[in-house]
């Protein structure tokens, strides 16, 4: 198995070439503004290595904190439509309410309130307002808006009416990119809301960074496919990645401690990653990293940061 490893820093971009379990080459080239131009030039130099320039890679893995930096940075940021489904409850805190001032007036576009939503036991709240997300969408689309987050009341314990939201989003504002805050989360509302609000922010910017990744692959003439590294110290698909970039917020750190056990040999052991502006400090547990129960720091607010992306719902801005 021949796989091509990349690692998008701050100051430099490594590629390596993995095949069966060991590195076969290795290359270091600074990171560019742009992040794109970097990994070219890395994938430009591996390619000379014959046993790159003979095919048969399985897949090209990308490891970026180029997300999470936009948010830090507030760069790239594209506006939100926010929709809450949830009325007569959830009105006193509305979407937003403990974002950091600076970064809520960079992504806060429109936000709607509507009616509908479960209880704890599944039972509908009151029957979600149909009518009104229409509406919503309607203004959406005239705004000019193009991404939407919408997080309804225990939708991870059924999704009907933020699926249903984003069926008549496509209807009545078909270029919209829709974030579900069921695929980010668990129970709590602002935690998960957040995450898609987030998620929502970076869908353009992760689009045309994904693309740009996937165009370098093809210049450099290795036929692979493209994947991203997020949360829990795997993988997941350029598709995905495209979808949802907010999960790979802590693939920084995780990327180490998975590397850090393969150099070693070592299931269980804590790793400390030094880098140029933190210091990361995780545990190893059977060869991949423990999900944390404390948060970080992201931009002024506060984010919790777990390695695992069943958790990324207990993100909170203060």
């Amino acid at each position: 198995m021949r796989r091509i490893g990349i690692d998008v820093g701050g100051t430099n971009t490594d590629a390596v070439l993995l095949e069966d379990g060991r590195v076969v080459h290795a290359v270091k080239t600074p990171t560019t503004a742009d992040v794109t131009a970097g990994i070219l030039s890395a994938l430009v130099e591996l390619a000379g290595h014959p046993e790159v320039a003979r095919g048969d890679i399985e897949g090209v893995v990308i490891g970026t904190t180029h997300f999470v930096n936009a948010v830090v940075q507030r760069r790239d940021l594209s506006r939100v439509a926010a929709v809450r489904i949830g009325l007569p409850a959830s009105a006193s805190l509305p979407p937003f309410c403990d974002w950091p001032e600076d970064l809520t007036s960079s992504v806060r576009g429109k936000v709607f309130m509507l009616e509908g939503g479960h209880d704890y036991d599944g039972r509908p709240i009151v029957p979600f307002d149909e009518a009104g997300m229409r509406r919503a969408a309607r203004r959406i689309c005239a705004s000019g808006i193009r991404s939407v987050a919408v997080a309804a009341i225990f939708s991870p314990l059924d999704p009907g009416c933020e699926e249903r939201a984003r069926v008549i989003l496509a209807e009545e504002c078909p270029d919209a990119a829709v974030t579900l805050s069921r695929d980010l989360g668990r129970i709590g509302l602002l935690e998960r809301e957040n995450a898609a609000l987030l998620n929502a922010a970076l869908i353009e910017l992760a689009r045309a960074t994904i693309a740009g990744f996937t165009e370098a692959i093809a210049t450099s003439d290795i036929a692979a496919p493209l994947y991203l590294t997020q949360n829990d110290g795997t993988v997941m698909s350029a598709e995905t990645a495209a979808a949802l970039p907010v999960i790979s917020f802590a693939s920084g750190a995780t990327n180490s401690m998975r590397g850090a056990a393969f150099l070693s040999g070592l299931a269980d052991a804590m790793v400390i990653d030094v880098g140029g502006t933190s210091t990361d400090v995780g545990q190893l547990r059977r060869g991949f990293p423990r999900e944390a129960n404390s948060v970080v720091e992201v931009g002024g607010g506060t984010h919790a940061l777990p390695y695992a992306r069943s958790a990324v719902d207990r993100a909170r801005w203060r």
